[in-house]
């Protein structure tokens, strides 16, 4: 019987790390494919106000039932702030939900001992709520410049 040649040995492991890198890229595609589709919501207690925001888009939805107008402004511009940090916390929880169920052995374990992915994967993770953070600053100041607050 003869020993595998060094050729061959080479190709198994070429093979082995294409398969890895396309189940790793379907695995990519369908994780993002799923985080565009969440949308994190928030609704006062009376449900006069409710907010739905995306990854995309940090006030993607704003309904206001006209009662809710009747209150202070101050009071409306605080409860609004409120129901975007509900809206952005409950986007966060399934965005974690959906990084564990589909992260596998990519998932956040696994850069626990790899620094560099690690600090790869925050500066790409903090692009991703940095932009929707300060658009929804904005978005106050002007609410709060239109309410006369």
């Amino acid at each position: 019987m003869t020993e595998p040649r060094q050729d061959d040995r080479a190709s198994d492991v070429m093979a082995q790390m294409m398969t890895r890198m396309r189940e790793d890229l379907r695995r990519g595609d369908e994780l993002r494919g799923r985080l565009a589709e969440l949308t994190g919501r928030a609704e006062s207690p009376d449900g006069l106000v409710a907010v739905t925001c995306t990854a995309d888009d940090p006030a993607h939805e704003l309904r206001l039932d006209p009662r809710a107008l009747r209150r202070p402004s101050e009071e409306l511009a605080e409860l609004l702030q409120d129901l975007l940090r509900e809206a952005r916390a409950d986007l966060r929880r399934q965005t974690d939900e959906a990084l564990r169920e589909l992260g596998g052995t990519a998932g956040p374990q696994s850069l626990v001992h790899d620094p560099a992915a690690a600090q790869a994967k925050l500066a790409q993770l903090n692009e991703l709520v940095s932009g929707p953070v300060r658009d929804s600053v904005q978005m106050l100041a002007r609410m709060r410049r239109q309410l006369g607050v």
